[in-house]
């Protein structure tokens, strides 16, 4: 992220933490793990400063200023923030930083009005509808003893048969459980796991509570050596179309070079769901490019 938007999101949980009677040290480590994950370590050190500045870390805070945190000045100053990185921010961007700034909240379970505020107003500013916004609150919130039955999220967890069946849930072999959330609108997907078990994603050790987005390509090891993969996950999501056969059919297929010259004439292909069409020649035959393929 730019050196703008990075001040601005240590801006927006400097306003945050600071409410209801300000920062814990708990909340605190949390936006030090979040530099972590961009900034080498000088540039902590420097981001830190900021943040404690913002927040008036290590300075007492008398009862009568506590009440003054709350302020409309901080309300103003969030909306000023979000509408200044909101031109700058992508779409999928916006997401993570509304997962981030919901991370933060939950890390000390502190779920204040005021602060749900300053979350409801960033997604306000983001475009983040208040469905979907509701849907991430209660994937970054959702605890284990919790039961959450939502179509955009998926289960995956050891079955005992004790515990409520959800419409989306899939048998893992691991203690506590794997969250998996589809964000529908900018079509990515976040991975959460519950537990103390040593879950990889990619390789790396899953922190317990801590959310990932699950990308393409991407693959989730249990203890017991079972693999969770991208593709596979995904397509519990999408269950309605499994059942959606598709044919590939090119009639009256043509290639004319710019001299006039006709390669190919008169080609017509027709194949059904799960079948490889490809057309062989020499360079320079007069083989279509697959873009034809597709328009025809």
């Amino acid at each position: 992220m730019s050196e703008e938007i990075l001040k601005a999101l240590t801006q927006l949980f400097a306003i945050i933490t600071k409410q209801d009677g300000g920062v814990t040290e708990t909340e605190r480590d949390f936006v030090i793990s979040i530099f972590k994950e961009d900034l080498d370590h000088d540039s902590i050190k420097e981001y830190l400063a900021l943040y404690d500045e913002f927040v008036g870390y290590g300075k007492e805070v008398v009862a009568t200023e506590k009440k003054k945190l709350t302020s409309v000045k901080d309300s103003v100053k969030t909306l000023a923030i979000c509408r200044k990185i909101n031109k700058t921010l992508t779409q999928k961007q916006k997401v993570v930083v509304l997962i981030k700034l919901l991370e933060l909240v939950g890390s000390d379970r502190n779920f204040s009005s005021q602060r749900m505020e300053i979350i409801n107003t960033v997604s306000e500013v983001f475009n983040i509808t208040t469905e979907e916004s509701k849907l991430v609150e209660a994937f970054i919130l959702h605890t284990s003893d919790e039961t959450l039955d939502k179509e955009d999220l998926l289960f995956a967890r050891k079955k005992t048969g004790q515990e409520v069946v959800l419409a989306h849930e899939i048998e893992a072999n691991i203690t506590g459980e794997l969250m998996f959330l589809r964000v529908r609108s900018v079509d990515m997907y976040f991975v959460r796991y519950l537990g103390h078990e040593e879950i990889l994603l990619n390789g790396f050790i899953i922190k317990p509570g801590l959310t990932y987005q699950f990308s393409h390509g991407s693959t989730i090891k249990t203890p017991s050596g079972d693999a969770l993969y991208y593709s596979d996950l995904v397509r519990h999501f999408l269950s309605e179309f499994e059942t959606v056969k598709l044919s590939f059919i090119a009639k009256d297929l043509q290639k004319k070079f710019p001299n006039g010259t006709i390669g190919l004439r008169d080609i017509n292909i027709s194949e059904g769901p799960g079948k490889l069409i490809g057309i062989m020649g020499a360079s320079g035959a007069g083989k279509p490019p697959c873009s034809m393929c597709l328009q025809a």
